[in-house]
C-alpha cells in the first residue's frame, strides 16, 4: 500500500494541496473497500462546518479523483505506457496554456489520433467521470490535467501506481 500512499499524497499535491494532509487517510479508507469506502463518500461528500463567517460547506474531492482514476485504469495503462510520453507532456501544457475552456477543448479534439490518442482519451475519461461526480467542467478538466503533469513526472512510478490501483480494486 506504500506506493499507494505515495502517489496518493502526490496527487493531492499537485491536484488539491488543501488536501494532502488527509491523502493517507482517504487512501487508506478508499482502498480499503466496503463500507469504509461507503462512508468516505457519505461522510465527506457535504459537510457543514462553522467557520468565522457562518456555516460554510466542504467537499473533499481527493476521493473523487481517486474514485476517477479507477475508472480510468485501462486508458490510463494505455497513456502512461505510449511511446509518445514526451509529445503528451507538450500537447498538456500547450493546450492548459489557453484559459477559455472552450479554446482547450478545440486544442484537445484538434490534435491528430497519431500519436496523440491515448492522451485525448485519458482526458476524456478522467475529466468525464470527475464531471459526472458532480465536479463543474472547468474543474474536472484542470484536475486532470495537473493529475497527468504529476503521472508524467514519473512514468514508471505512476505505471506501478496504476497497476496496483487497478489490482486493489
Amino acid at each position: 500500500m506504500s506506493v499507494v500512499n505515495e502517489w496518493t499524497k502526490k496527487i493531492a499535491e499537485a491536484a488539491v494541496p488543501e488536501e494532502i494532509d488527509l491523502a493517507p487517510s482517504i487512501a487508506h479508507a478508499f482502498f480499503s473497500g466496503g463500507k469504509e469506502r461507503k462512508q468516505l463518500f457519505q461522510r465527506e461528500k457535504k459537510k457543514n462546518v462553522q467557520g468565522a463567517f457562518g456555516v460554510a460547506e466542504i467537499t473533499l474531492i481527493l476521493p473523487l479523483i481517486l474514485q476517477a482514476l479507477v475508472s480510468s485504469t485501462t486508458a490510463l495503462s494505455t497513456f502512461i505506457s505510449s511511446p509518445g510520453l514526451n509529445n503528451f507532456l507538450t500537447a498538456l501544457n500547450t493546450t492548459f496554456s489557453f484559459r477559455e475552456l472552450g479554446k482547450r477543448k478545440q486544442k484537445v479534439a484538434s490534435l491528430p489520433d497519431n500519436p496523440f490518442l491515448p492522451l485525448k482519451n485519458v482526458l476524456l475519461v478522467i475529466s468525464g467521470e470527475l464531471h459526472s461526480m458532480g465536479l463543474p467542467e472547468e474543474e474536472s478538466d484542470l484536475i486532470t490535467f495537473r493529475v497527468l503533469m504529476k503521472l508524467l513526472e514519473d512514468s514508471a512510478g505512476a505505471s506501478q501506481f496504476i497497476q496496483k490501483i487497478a489490482d486493489e480494486t
